[in-house]
């Protein structure tokens, strides 16, 4: 790895934090302390970046999931009311014929009537 000398200037806390790091990870130099630590950062943004990928996944899945269940419980929502209608319709053709035949009976047992007299 190619080093390049720079000329930093950072406020008391963050002199204090690299110390701190330094000490913490045995590091000798501060340009290997923020180099690490600049690494470390990228690393941690990846790991969220990951994390958050996971969580979206999750989420997407999920509501899949959700949707497919819904369209099956429409389904079959569906075809209930359509063997209802289906049965209703049927039920009342029945009546219709039902109600034809007797009226046909009336008219015929009015015409044997008639033909008797």
């Amino acid at each position: 790895m190619i080093k390049e000398r720079m000329k930093v200037s950072l406020p008391p806390e963050v002199k204090k934090y690299i110390q701190s790091y330094m000490k913490e990870h045995h590091l000798s130099f501060v340009g290997d302390a923020i180099s690490r630590i600049c690494q470390e950062h990228e690393e941690a943004q990846k790991r969220e970046e990951y994390s958050i990928e996971k969580v979206v996944e999750a989420v997407t899945q999920n509501i899949d999931g959700l949707l497919q269940r819904e369209r099956l419980h429409t389904r079959n929502g569906l075809r209930s009311m359509e063997k209802n209608i289906e049965r209703s319709t049927v039920k009342s053709m029945k009546e219709i014929e039902d109600y034809g035949i007797a009226q046909r009976g009336e008219l015929f047992a009015s015409l044997l009537e008639g033909y008797k007299k």
